[in-house]
């Protein structure tokens, strides 16, 4: 266990994301994306593409049913809705853990009715065809 705590101790605290010279000459060079090289900022941006992405693809039908990974979007649901459940428990409540909240209530929403979608994909494909003679 020491080991892991020693490999894992310089960055504990640390809420720098890239720190090679080449991150640190952007974000000087950029100041107002230096927001992007903070942990507290990447981590909810980095979440909510989870929600984004597939709400994205219900809304314009670029992901069919057939294609949707059941495993992949069960585990994601599943996340959403305990992480849903702690953000509501974190004292005192302010607009980020309101934040968190809506991020992952919409990881879970989109994510179980991309379930939905997938298991009506399946019952239909499962139903006998009926001859029309």
């Amino acid at each position: 266990m020491n080991v892991f705590r020693g490999l894992l101790n310089k960055y504990t605290g640390n809420q720098i994301v890239f720190s090679n010279k080449y991150a640190t000459t952007f974000f000087e060079k950029f100041p107002k994306l230096a927001f992007l090289n903070n942990v507290t900022n990447l981590a909810p941006m980095m979440k909510w593409s989870l929600s984004i992405v597939p709400i994205t693809q219900i809304l314009s039908g670029t992901k069919l049913p057939e294609n949707i990974d059941i495993y992949q979007a069960s585990s994601l649901c599943a996340t959403g809705t305990i992480w849903t459940y702690y953000a509501t428990l974190i004292s005192p409540q302010n607009t980020g853990t309101r934040m968190l909240a809506a991020c992952n209530a919409a990881m879970a929403v989109c994510h179980g009715y991309n379930i939905y979608r997938r298991t009506k994909w399946e019952k239909s494909q499962s139903l006998p065809i009926e001859n029309k003679n």
